[in-house]
């Protein structure tokens, strides 16, 4: 079945979401982050492209940005090559990272601009990495309020609220809003969960795996053992999937049909 033609904005604007290949984790060390946004930089200087908002989380990317039509889908092209064949080199790998097209929304109004930064930068909140935006490293968020961020462009937003200080202020109203709704049932609360960082240490320190790329040299009896044994260590089923580059479906099955410890 024939793609369906990308919606074009009329603003130019979009939010578009890079996924990776079978939700496989992209970022493993600050590093691998600090280069892609290298990347996104240079390509940025060399096509007619505004970036408003990023946040990079663990297996998929959010951009708020501007480009002509043009130059919308050679930027991606050349963002994915460069970053994917260092990144290929850097972990001893072939093939794609990225899924072959990335989802583009197109922003056609002031409101659905400040939806999507405001939408973009909870991101990490929604995924229970950290408790507030402020908080979290790989966002622009913090530029809004004054962190130098050469990448993004904060003055576009200013403009559309009114004023820095009306962003801020709906920034704050949006934050509360969205709090109220996370924690109304209080689901942290006594609650023992892991973020995506921790969940990587603890996955590297118990398979003694540089990476996460390395898991396909696991014979499969030592791979269900090191998911089982994931689990236990308080993993979430998404992310023993992700890092063992398995289906949920699997993980729930390795997980129930797991030997009975035997009786001393």
């Amino acid at each position: 079945m024939p793609r369906k033609p990308r919606i074009m904005s009329s603003s130019g604007i979009y939010h578009i979401i890079l996924r990776s290949v079978n939700q496989h984790i992209i970022f493993e060390e600050d590093f691998d982050y600090q280069k892609f946004l290298f990347v996104l930089s240079d390509c940025k200087k060399k096509y007619d492209v505004k970036i408003y908002a990023y946040c990079l989380m663990d297996n998929h990317i959010h951009l708020l940005i501007y480009s002509s039509r043009d130059d919308l889908s050679v930027f991606f092209q050349s963002l994915g090559t460069r970053f994917v064949r260092w990144y290929n080199s850097k972990y001893s790998r072939s093939g794609h990272l990225f899924q072959d097209r990335f989802h583009s929304v197109a922003i056609e109004s002031d409101t659905a601009f400040l939806s999507a930064l405001t939408y973009i930068h909870n991101n990490p909140v929604k995924a229970n990495i950290i408790r507030y935006p402020s908080e979290y490293r790989w966002s622009s968020y913090n530029a809004y309020y004054g962190a130098k961020n050469p990448l993004v462009i904060v003055s576009f937003a200013y403009d559309i609220a009114g004023s820095k200080e009306s962003l801020l202020r709906f920034f704050s109203k949006e934050e509360l809003s969205f709090e109220d709704e996370l924690f109304k049932d209080d689901h942290r609360t006594g609650t023992h969960f892991l973020t995506d960082e921790k969940a990587l240490f603890i996955f590297k320190s118990l398979t003694n795996l540089p990476s996460t790329h390395d898991v396909v040299n696991l014979t499969k009896v030592k791979r269900n053992e090191y998911v089982r044994s994931l689990r236990k260590e308080g993993l979430s089923i998404r992310q023993v999937s992700r890092l063992m580059d398995l289906s949920e479906a699997t993980i729930k099955r390795l997980c129930k049909n797991e030997p009975a410890t035997p009786s001393p």
